[in-house]
């Protein structure tokens, strides 16, 4: 079974008012073709909930936790001897 070493790359799409989604897909496109020019190959996108905790002064006045989507991009490439992934021990 081959192994792999795996890298998460926060992603945000940004356009003007008025203007294609299209761009966003040519960002994104950016994106995953710089990091296979990096040996790294898509592997998955995913949102992960991010909970954002008020500072002192805003918890001070009662403000709450919220939560928020970050889009993550997903690469892989084949770990070799030198860049091993040790195993997660619990």
């Amino acid at each position: 079974m081959e192994t792999y070493e795996y890298k998460v790359v926060p992603f945000t799409g940004t356009i003007q008012a008025g203007q294609p989604g299209l761009i966003v897909g040519r960002q994104l496109e950016s994106v995953i073709n710089d990091m296979s020019r990096q040996g790294w190959e898509f592997h998955a996108f995913n949102d992960v909930d991010v909970e954002v905790k008020p500072g002192c002064l805003q918890a001070l006045f009662g403000a709450k936790s919220s939560f928020m989507p970050l889009d993550q991009l997903v690469f892989r490439r084949p770990a070799t001897p030198e860049r091993e992934v040790p195993p997660v021990v619990q």
